[in-house]
């Protein structure tokens, strides 16, 4: 009777060490795939601080950067002639932007564990490149400028008309729309806005004039040749000499 009880005890320890031994291999099989390697978020996490910048996708900085930068180019670009300082500056801001997205998107293109991300985080990795495109898709049919000279065409017209029957008063400094319009004057059987700090060397505006293309050489208003770029029905682009 002893020697069964004995056995009995044996049989019941070797299967407590046999279940606590299935226990602790499902314990490390269930840690291995998140030690292990993949270029997942652990291991990103284990690279040196500037690696993981380089490797890593377009943030907080870089997305918000792309999108006012191409805001700012369209809006620079939203008067006749353009914002010239604006346009200089969203110029070289998107040119510092593009090469920092190229270089980390090289870097990452180069390392296996960068490639990783690249497929992880594909949409904000294509996000700048899409902004990129349609900004110059954009800029390319003069989009800005066209879009802005619509909204406002029916209060630059009601002015135009009054301005040209002399019951408007020529005078600096007012808003029509969505311009900016720093002077005013008739012009033959028409009227001619000069738009505020649109162009670089030379002014630019619109000019209404029913009766066809004004003559460059008898506007009347400023020193030198006039440049008249037809818009459409009885408007243009006027370039004021100097």
């Amino acid at each position: 009777m002893v020697e069964r009880s004995d056995g009995v005890r044996d049989g019941a320890a070797s299967s407590s060490m046999e279940e606590d031994g299935a226990a602790s291999s499902s314990v490390v099989g269930s840690e291995a795939p998140h030690t292990g390697g993949g270029g997942g978020p652990e291991k990103d996490r284990n690279l040196p601080p500037l690696t993981r910048v380089l490797v890593g996708p377009p943030g907080r900085w870089l997305l918000p950067g792309f999108a006012l930068t191409g805001l700012m180019l369209l809006y620079g670009a939203s008067v006749p002639g353009g914002y010239f300082l604006m346009q200089m500056f969203g110029g070289l801001l998107a040119l510092v932007l593009a090469i920092v997205w190229m270089s980390r998107f090289v870097v990452g293109l180069l390392r296996a564990d960068g490639r990783a991300g690249l497929r992880r985080h594909w949409v904000r990795w294509a996000v700048p490149p899409v902004i990129s495109a349609a900004v110059i898709g954009l800029l390319s049919v003069d989009a800005p400028l066209t879009a802005r000279f619509r909204l406002s065409e029916a209060s630059l017209e009601r002015v135009a008309r009054e301005v040209a029957a002399g019951r408007h008063p020529e005078r600096d400094e007012q808003w029509i729309g969505l311009f900016h319009v720093s002077a005013i004057h008739q012009h033959e059987a028409g009227a001619s806005f000069l738009v505020k700090g649109a162009g670089f060397l030379n002014r630019e505006g619109f000019t209404w004039s029913p009766a066809g293309k004004p003559d460059a050489n008898r506007d009347g208003y400023g020193d030198g040749e006039n440049y008249y770029r037809h818009i459409h029905g009885p408007w243009y682009r006027w370039t004021e000499g100097f």
